[in-house]
């Protein structure tokens, strides 16, 4: 299962990254030498850049990448390591958690009064639902971490690989 939110992740990801480097510079170019600006490509590419946010988030904490805590993290054993990961990982999924719940929020009123985006005339809650998303797939990292950091200090404790 963990191996199918990856593909998912990674090629939500490598797409809307290629889309938003396409439209950027498709409008630069237009710009240049048209002088006539896109007008949907801001808008396309915020929108975009949050969901890549977050699931780059979710990226990372699946990686590990998230180095700033590594440091404290790595001097620690037993009892306080352990300590560490339940804090760090509860943490870390009601902040998601809170993210799920109040983007849906947002998302219910923008279905609720109907509100489009101003450039493409689309429904806003197409593109807002990616932070929602995202955040879904930040908490689903954030509690696998917790279990595999848990699972591996326990392993290490008793000296048989995780």
């Amino acid at each position: 299962m963990s191996k199918i939110i990856a593909y998912i992740e990674n090629t939500v990801l490598a797409v809307s990254l290629g889309v938003m480097s396409l439209v950027a510079f498709a409008n630069i170019v237009s710009r240049y030498l048209f002088h006539y600006s896109i007008s949907f490509t801001e808008e396309v590419t915020v929108n975009l850049f949050v969901l890549v946010t977050f699931l780059g988030a979710a990226a990372g904490i699946r990686n590990n990448a998230h180095l700033g805590f590594s440091m404290l993290f790595d001097k620690l054993t037993g009892v306080p390591k352990k300590v560490l990961i339940v804090f760090s990982s509860t943490l870390i999924s009601v902040i998601f958690l809170v993210f799920v719940y109040f983007g849906y929020d947002m998302v219910s009123f923008q279905v609720e009064s109907n509100q489009m985006t101003p450039a493409l005339g689309l429904h806003q809650w197409i593109f807002t639902l990616g932070f929602p998303i995202g955040c879904l797939f930040g908490l689903y990292r954030a509690i696998e971490a917790g279990f595999i950091e848990w699972k591996e200090t326990k392993a290490n404790e008793s000296g048989v690989k995780a």
